[in-house]
């Protein structure tokens, strides 16, 4: 029997579904579930050694003592160095010879939707035409060019906080407004992609399912009203799918790719893909297949 750890912040729980279809698939394998939470861990660094504990509130500190984890979120940052604190610190459960799926270091890249584009856009896969900016001027002449333009967060999540616009002038006030807060101006071309688009399953180098997330409005996120319905996914899809998690170093991942009289394009890889409109649809568990792998990475 071996111990699992799923990774995530006590201060919140993402997605308690997900989490407790990976506890589950654990315990069905004869395995103990354990929670490791990133802002309540303890490292300790001496020559050769590395000590991690885990300390939650007044409870005197435990050894985090599990074959592997599943990194499911490190949780909501509110300065740079809490940010890269818990970044490092999910890398010491690596450093310490834990197996972490999906990687720390990917997984960081993968959330980026700058960082993992450009990953994307050099391995010559398709992706939207974007601007990534701090400037105003350069976010406003994007935005005329494109005609049509989706403007988000780099660490979004679920299309919360993206805007549609069509007007540079409409948009220069939303830059503005991102330029006061110190954040950067992401600015991607809208794509006509009909009535929704895909998000295709890949857990170890192949796709498990596939889902068609049709949307009431531009929006397809499931969070924002769209309707999951499964979906058979096409080798073309199914290439462009596994590609874009290899590229980007992954174990497992959500790969959204819209359909467009032009072709396929890779919207977005999602290192901490939330399942449960796609299990719901589909009939299929992401859980079994991911901790299966992982269980795979261990025995290696």
């Amino acid at each position: 029997m071996m111990q699992i750890g799923i990774i995530r912040p006590f201060e919140v729980e993402f997605n308690p579904g997900d989490v407790a279809d990976l506890e589950d698939a654990v315990r069905r394998r004869g395995h103990t579930p354990v929670k490791i939470y990133v802002d309540m861990l303890e490292v300790g660094i001496e020559r050769g050694v590395l000590k991690i504990r885990q300390a939650v509130g007044r409870m005197p500190p435990v050894a985090v003592e599990v074959s592997g984890a599943v990194l499911r979120h490190l949780g909501i940052f509110r300065d740079f160095e809490q940010f890269l604190y818990r970044v490092w610190t999910a890398k010491a459960l690596e450093e310490a010879g834990i197996y972490v799926m999906n990687p720390v270091l990917p997984w960081v890249a993968a959330g980026d939707k700058m960082a993992a584009l450009m990953k994307l856009a050099k391995a010559n896969l398709p992706v939207p035409p974007t601007v990534v900016t701090e400037n105003m001027f350069v976010g406003y002449r994007a935005v005329g060019e494109f005609g049509r333009a989706v403007v988000k967060q780099l660490r979004g999540a679920m299309g919360y906080g993206v805007f549609l616009v069509d007007n540079p002038d409409v948009a220069f006030h939303i830059f503005s407004m991102l330029v006061n807060i110190n954040k950067p101006i992401y600015v991607q071309k809208f794509l006509e992609k009909g009535s929704g688009d895909y998000r295709v399953v890949v857990v170890g180098g192949r796709v498990v399912g596939a889902e068609f997330r049709r949307a009431e409005g531009w929006k397809s996120n499931v969070a924002q009203g769209a309707r999951p319905e499964p979906a058979k996914a096409t080798p073309e899809l199914e290439e462009l799918a596994v590609r874009a998690v290899e590229v980007l170093g992954l174990d497992y991942g959500g790969v959204d790719i819209a359909e467009t009289k032009e072709g396929y394009y890779i919207l977005e890889v999602n290192p901490t893909m939330s399942w449960q409109g796609f299990k719901q649809a589909t009939g299929i568990n992401p859980a079994d297949y991911i901790i299966d792998y992982l269980l795979e990475k261990i025995k290696k």
